[in-house]
């Protein structure tokens, strides 16, 4: 039998069978669908988790707002005269404004989607401080003179209720003036304990407002500065600058828990750094951060791992005028775990940023913004840089403390001037929106 009688013929006509098709068919549709879905995507309005960051500069009394992730200054307004501070409700929808120099004695309020106000609340006194209420219905308000703005107390004022005296008014709850110079204030997460700082006392003073009276005095031994009590953990701090350290308080029972120093003099070393001011801290209560205005940094600590950090008081330098107080509390100092400059990068005349005074971490603990005595804010970023195993990739090492210097994802320059007076700077967390939704 020839080669040829064995080979087997293929007809190329035949025809395929129909399960092939079926698949082709149904291989191509799936794939057709991906790439719409994939072109979708790509070009659908993008969904804003509204986070913002609300600076608020002097200078003009204006509001600017900026969107971090892009470190686009999105809005900028005015509010009133003499703009100090302001402090945003516990459900984030409403932002409430103090001044100090409206001769009307106001606070505005504002709706943190749409920047616009919704009301206009006089009080009796040159508002210096607020306090928000967990229930959203109350403000508790430092107030001071008219004459000399001296605040020797404060005020619970009703958000939803107007005064039977005063209608134009909203009605008073309670009222305390046994105070010399209020300048810090706080409300507990129960709604129950007022906390407030006093620029002339070493004490921070606890009053019950289901009691109506001062229930307590925390002695620092040292006037406290800034009082931080965040939303989140069970304790709060506050900063006392002759210690150069910030005192955390068990929210519970006002007790003194810890020390955190920022960093150990020599003995009879004359020089007087390190004094800590305002702070931050992560969503999960982890990590706090304070801003050291003087020296230029920012210092982190790990909240949850002091293992690392632990000192007896052995060997803790003794400073008659500085620690001699902190000893009567028979607690452990810890020391930060870390320590970073704050470098100039907007600016080829500024080596290093002048004072880094306020800062913040968003909601999301995803950036850090520390803000500058000109008004730039610098954006780091949180996860990436200053969080994940101390990490500085990319960044270089300070000439005068050899300390890591991260690089900021952001700098954002719009306000920034020699003029600019930065009084607050905060994120805010408002309702979800679209970007291409009216503001």
């Amino acid at each position: 039998m020839s080669a040829s009688a064995t080979t087997k013929q293929v007809n190329p006509d035949r025809r395929r069978p129909t399960g092939y098709w079926l698949g082709t068919i149904i291989v191509t549709v799936f794939t057709a669908v991906c790439i719409l879905a994939f072109i979708g995507l790509m070009f659908r309005p993008q969904s804003d988790n509204g986070i913002r960051i609300w600076l608020l500069n002097h200078a003009p009394d204006q509001t600017v707002i900026i969107n971090p992730f892009n470190g686009v200054v999105e809005k900028k307004f005015q509010v009133a005269d003499g703009l100090r501070g302001l402090a945003f409700s516990r459900d984030g929808t409403k932002a409430y404004f103090y001044n100090v120099v409206d001769v009307s004695n106001r606070l505005t309020v504002k709706d943190t989607r749409t920047y616009l106000t919704e009301e206009v609340i006089e009080v009796d006194g040159v508002p210096q401080g607020i306090g928000v209420f967990p229930d959203n219905r109350k403000l508790a308000v430092i107030l001071g003179s008219k004459t000399d703005f001296m605040a020797g107390g404060f005020d619970v004022i009703d958000l939803m209720e107007q005064s039977a005296a005063n209608p134009e008014r909203k009605k008073r709850l309670y009222r305390e003036r046994e105070l010399r110079l209020t300048h810090k204030i706080a409300v507990s997460d129960d709604g129950d304990k007022i906390y407030c700082v006093d620029a002339k006392s070493d004490r921070i003073s606890v009053f019950s407002f289901k009691q109506k009276q001062l229930i307590k005095e925390i002695d620092l031994y040292g006037a406290p500065e800034e009082l931080f009590y965040p939303r989140v953990g069970q304790y709060y701090y506050v900063s006392v600058l002759m210690h150069r350290a910030i005192y955390q308080i068990d929210k519970s029972t006002d007790n003194v828990e810890a020390v955190y120093v920022y960093a150990f003099r020599e003995r009879n070393e004359k020089k007087d750094t390190g004094k800590l001011r305002h702070m931050a801290i992560t969503s999960d209560a982890r990590y706090l951060v304070g801003t050291n205005y003087e020296d230029k940094t920012v210092a982190i600590w790990d909240l949850k791992d002091r293992s690392k950090n632990d000192y007896d008081w052995q060997d803790v330098p003794y400073f008659p005028d500085v620690y001699e107080g902190s000893y009567r509390f028979e607690r452990t100092h810890y020391l930060p775990i870390q320590r970073f400059e704050l470098k100039g990068g907007y600016d080829p005349n500024i080596k290093y940023v002048p004072g880094g005074q306020h800062l913040a971490i968003d909601p999301l603990d995803q950036y850090l913004a520390v803000v500058d005595d000109y008004g730039a804010v610098y954006i780091y970023d949180w996860q990436k840089g200053l969080r994940t195993n101390w990490s500085y990739e990319g960044s270089g090492t300070s000439e005068r403390t050899g300390l890591p210097v991260p690089e900021p994802v952001k700098i954002v320059v719009d306000i920034a001037d020699r003029t600019t007076e930065i009084r607050d700077m905060q994120f805010s967390i408002p309702a979800i929106r679209n970007q291409d939704q009216e503001e």
